[in-house]
């Protein structure tokens, strides 16, 4: 009886001795594939760091929404900004490592519309667009002024009763008003 309490302990203590050592040969296998392994840091020169973090704030990430891979903290994030660092390693101009990005990720990966084709009505239709505004504003007021409307406007003031002197007494209890009241933060 002694006996087989014995073996039983023993192998109890054979198999939990085999199943720690298949731990142990899984763990050792795994931490030596090179299936796993962590994403090196490339250390760039203060040149090509100044380049990689512009190149970052120019290239979108892919999954992100309205975040440039400088901004995300994304494992995909951190990947593509891997790759920018490995292609200035490699001596890439920027506009090659753009192109490599829309090559692998599409068009959309750009943070700005591109220079050429299509894109370039982005860059040039607001100001534009702005300075005929302007120009329209301008040529409205001109002729407002030349026709006489503005001076109408002024004299319908006049014909509804109110006359400069009131009007200054009524400025001048406004100035009161707003001089007493203490500016917020």
């Amino acid at each position: 009886m002694v006996s087989s309490s014995l073996l039983k302990i023993s192998s109890c203590s054979q198999r939990a001795l085999l199943g720690a050592l298949i731990v142990w040969v899984a763990t050792v296998v795994l931490m030596n594939s090179s299936s796993i392994h962590a994403q090196e840091f490339i250390e760039l020169t203060p040149e090509l760091d100044a380049r990689a973090a512009q190149l970052n704030a120019g290239i979108m990430c892919p999954i992100c929404n309205g975040q440039t891979i400088s901004q995300s903290h994304t494992a995909i994030s951190e990947t593509m900004r891997q790759m920018v660092r490995g292609r200035l390693v490699a001596g890439d101009s920027n506009d090659q490592i753009y192109d490599f990005m829309v090559g692998n990720f599409g068009r959309d990966i750009l943070a700005s519309p591109p220079k050429s084709g299509i894109g370039l009505a982005v860059w040039f239709v607001p100001p534009i667009a702005l300075v005929l505004g302007g120009i329209a504003v301008a040529l409205f007021v001109r002729r407002l002024r030349a026709t006489g409307q503005l001076m109408e406007a002024s004299s319908k003031f006049e014909a509804a009763g109110v006359t400069d002197g009131e009007l200054e007494v009524y400025l001048r209890l406004v100035d009161q008003e707003m001089s007493g009241i203490q500016e917020r933060p």
